[in-house]
């Protein structure tokens, strides 16, 4: 916001054009994570399409770590996190479900609940 007045009154150094550059790019970053399909669940692999798009299949992860707000599934050589934030109601439901089906450590997977239901 302090970069657009700075550049409207003519008075904008190196610091608000980088603030202007990364609100952009921040801005089409979310968009792109809420239109274009966070994630993609097909035959064994989970992809996370955005600006760094990843890809881990799911025979691999080891663990599966539950954070307020996001999820991380880790492999021995890849991680991947998942902000539960943009994902809607009824497809974080279906996630729970798939990543509660898992044959991984009941120790380490906080969703084997969800494996037998899903309401």
């Amino acid at each position: 916001m302090f970069g657009v007045v700075k550049t409207i009154d003519g008075t904008a150094d190196y610091f608000n054009y980088f603030q202007l550059l990364l609100g952009t790019a921040m801005m089409v970053g979310s968009y792109f994570d809420r239109h274009m399909g966070y994630l993609k669940m097909k035959d064994g692999f989970l992809k996370k399409n955005s600006l760094r798009r990843k890809t881990i299949k799911l025979a691999d992860v080891i663990q599966i770590q539950s954070l307020p707000g996001k999820i991380k599934l880790l492999t021995s050589d890849k991680n991947l996190s998942i902000n539960t934030g943009i994902i809607d109601e009824e497809s974080l439901k279906d996630l729970y479900c798939l990543l509660g089906s898992l044959e991984i450590d009941s120790q380490e997977n906080p969703f084997i609940g969800w494996s037998q239901t899903k309401s």
